[in-house]
């Protein structure tokens, strides 16, 4: 045969093998093309062991190169049968996020069913105007306490200041009050300035009247639901708070009020009236605005102030900011959750295993499957610890309350702490592949060969994946637990198979 025919020959051969091999599955592509090559060679050696190129003995290594091609498909379909048979993720695993999933929803319907949970979630009720300082004797911005007189306030008030351009004052008392009932109720009541509710920023949904020859009344919604029923026409009415008649202006709305003290109303007085009435000796709370320059001043949550006395004697006080009372929940749930995360090590291990691959190493979607059912189960824990805490620590919580807020932050660190201590120790009792748990605990080795052989407990997954290794005594060369992957040649031992 002529040596051009034969080249055209030879490169038919060799694109035969070659469409053949792209029909191989990729992993194995490489392997089988080497094999065809191979054996081309030899097939090619003896039909023309003679040196003879005629057409019989072309016939035949085309015969064979069409052979790779079934060989091809057979090996496809192999591949496909095989990839059918791949396990599935056990349904144990759904039923587990799907539980979480439930009592997520169970503590997030109760969170939209109580009042005081849905007060504290709404950061429009707790929102003042920036740059409000609470000005006491004390630099702490955790208690505060009544430190300032009227007569202090007026005077402040009507002297020009460089940190500050507005004062409100409170003065908390308690006082008998007259309902149109003709029923006497003790009550703690707030003899505030005029301006209070203007300087801090409350859009309050009445017109509190100021013009009125009676001061007006702000009634508490606690007061307002107990005291008076819920009754929506109580704007107008005259009651009798001491031995004065206030006019009422309306009622706070639920859960407004975050400033020190928790009064069941709001007297509103002029200056000079809050001077006259007031005792001596009487103190309350001084709300303050700072200026540009007062905010440049504040070293961190304080703002030191020497009041200069007639007799030369100095008298410090503080501005100090009450942010601490207008943080939302989220705040203390995230503080919470790191003190959790940084705690757990402390309780649990936070490793899944050691593994000890075979031929059956999971792949890297199976891998990645394992990761994401962890991520889902942590992340269902720390929505539950959110709701979970703000149901049991604000259910029955109307106003700022600070053993509320200490409540959520215990209810919130537990909850995160045992609940990821819990979701890692299911991990590490499932099986890597299915994610079912591993179950038939048997006993292996001896405890007085504890440093020659491995003691402890091997569990197995009934899909026939993995065997896990647990020591009985954790040593230098097996301090944890280690998974042991097994092969296809395995499966008889499995008569139904987790699939």
């Amino acid at each position: 045969m002529k040596r051009s025919s034969d080249r055209v020959l030879r490169l038919v051969q060799n694109g035969l093998l070659r469409a053949a091999s792209f029909l191989v599955p990729e992993g194995q592509r490489s392997e089988w093309r080497q094999e065809w090559q191979t054996e081309l060679w030899y097939v090619r050696r003896s039909c023309c062991s003679d040196g003879a190129t005629g057409w019989p003995a072309q016939r035949r290594i085309v015969g064979f190169c069409l052979g790779s091609l079934k060989d091809a498909f057979c090996l496809r379909r192999e591949f496909h049968q095989s990839s059918a048979h791949a396990p599935h993720v056990d349904s144990a695993a759904g039923q587990c996020i799907l539980r979480l999933a439930t009592l997520l929803g169970v503590f997030v319907v109760l969170a939209n069913l109580l009042p005081g949970v849905q007060t504290e979630r709404d950061p429009a009720r707790f929102k003042v105007n920036s740059g409000l300082i609470l000005i006491q004797r004390s630099p702490s911005s955790e208690i505060f306490a009544p430190s300032i007189s009227a007569d202090l306030f007026r005077n402040w008030k009507g002297t020009r200041q460089r940190n500050f351009d507005g004062f409100a004052f409170y003065r908390m008392a308690h006082e008998t009050a007259t309902l149109p009932s003709r029923r006497t109720r003790a009550w703690s009541v707030s003899h505030a300035s005029v301006n209070l509710f203007s300087l801090l920023g409350f859009e309050l949904p009445f017109d509190l009247g100021t013009n009125s020859d009676l001061p007006a009344a702000v009634i508490s919604h606690k007061s307002w639901r107990h005291e008076f029923g819920s009754d929506p026409g109580i704007a107008g009415r005259i009651i009798r708070i001491g031995h004065r008649f206030a006019r009422v202006a309306g009622v706070m709305p639920y859960g407004v009020w975050r400033l020190p003290g928790n009064p069941d109303a709001w007297l509103l007085e002029p200056d000079a009236q809050l001077t006259d009435v007031a005792a001596p000796a009487a103190r309350g709370y001084l709300i303050a605005h700072l200026t540009p320059q007062g905010r440049a001043a504040m070293h961190g949550v304080w703002l030191p102030i020497i009041v200069r006395g007639s007799d030369d004697d100095d008298t410090e006080f503080y501005a100090v900011s009450f942010a601490s009372r207008l943080r939302g929940p989220s705040g203390d749930f995230q503080f919470a959750l790191i003190l959790a995360l940084l705690a757990l090590p402390a309780v649990t291990s936070i490793t899944l295993g050691e593994s000890n691959y075979s031929s059956h190493r999971p792949s890297r979607r199976r891998t990645l499957i394992r990761w994401a059912f962890l991520a889902a189960k942590l992340l269902l824990v720390a929505a539950i610890s959110y709701f979970a805490s703000l149901d049991l620590a604000y259910w029955n919580t109307s106003t700022y309350s600070p053993l509320a807020e200490c409540a959520q932050l215990g209810w919130s660190f537990s909850i995160c702490l045992f609940g990821f201590r819990w979701a890692l120790a299911d991990q590490r009792q499932r099986c890597p592949v299915c994610l079912s748990r591993v179950t038939h605990p048997a006993s292996v080795g001896l405890a007085s060969r504890t440093f020659l052989g491995w003691n402890g407990t091997e569990m197995m997954c009934m899909g026939g994946h993995t065997l896990l290794h647990v020591p009985t005594l954790p040593t230098s060369w097996f301090s944890g637990q280690r998974w042991l992957y097994l092969d296809t040649s395995w499966e008889f031992l499995f008569a139904d198979p987790v699939t």
